[in-house]
């Protein structure tokens, strides 16, 4: 089994809950009322999409990279409320 490094934005949706998307996987994304739902759920989307990729011979999307290590690495955006700096 490979495991794959995919970047996923995670941001607010306008209607409530959160958005999670692959930007690298075109129509891959995800809304979900928590930031843990939005995780759980594009990794699965992410896992069916390259699933049915590489099931009919193609080729894994540029930007996606077979990984070194079956280790998930997670980038977090966290806004500061303008007020507490200090």
């Amino acid at each position: 089994m490979k495991t794959y490094q995919v970047d996923v934005i995670i941001k607010p949706w306008e209607e409530g809950g959160y958005l999670a998307e692959a930007p690298a996987l075109q129509g891959c994304w995800v809304v979900a009322s928590t930031v843990t739902e939005a995780m759980e759920h594009i990794v699965e989307v992410v896992q069916m999409h390259l699933d049915i990729a590489l099931e009919e011979n193609r080729e894994v999307p540029q930007g996606i990279v077979e990984a070194k290590t079956s280790s998930i690495k997670v980038k977090v955006a966290v806004s500061i409320p303008s007020g507490s700096e200090n």
